[in-house]
């Protein structure tokens, strides 16, 4: 693969990267804040929001590592497997959301603990899958744009 074939691939990858990563650290805040009001803690607003930027900037070294390691894998293999199928953004929507699975399923053994709180139920696992999966709809969507930009300009 050439460098000027990969540019709209790693153009596509980085911001389907950026929104599954902000949608992943806003779920798992919103999950943890829901299991604290579950416990009668009142959580205002500006309280809400000064969290979740906190989280998004604090999970980034870690968490975004992780999740730019997972999209990066499953969109790969995305575009691998979509050169012989349609629906792109199908495939590639189910491969952000494995890819997130994935990782949050090899983070137990490998760091001997669940890094992200806001998925230790189902319902956060399937938040972060959803965030994965979003990422993955918007890959194969920029990745066409780009593509198409390329052969305009070229």
């Amino acid at each position: 693969m050439q460098l000027h074939s990969a540019l709209p691939f790693f153009k596509a990858y980085g911001l389907s990267w950026l929104v599954t990563y902000l949608l992943a650290s806003f779920f798992h805040t919103q999950r943890v804040l829901h299991a604290l009001t579950d416990v009668d803690v009142a959580i205002g607003l500006q309280s809400r929001l000064t969290m979740t930027v906190d989280d998004i900037i604090g999970l980034l070294p870690k968490y975004g590592s992780g999740i730019a390691l997972a999209m990066l894998i499953s969109l790969l293999v995305a575009v691998i497997i979509t050169r012989r199928f349609r629906h792109t953004a199908v495939i590639s929507a189910l491969a952000g959301a494995t890819g997130m699975l994935v990782m949050l399923l090899a983070m137990q053994p490998i760091m001997n603990v669940t890094l992200i709180a806001g998925a230790r139920e189902p319902v956060g696992v399937a938040l972060q899958c959803l965030a994965g999966a979003v990422g993955g709809w918007l890959f194969a969507g920029l990745l066409v744009y780009f593509q198409t930009e390329k052969t305009q300009h070229a």
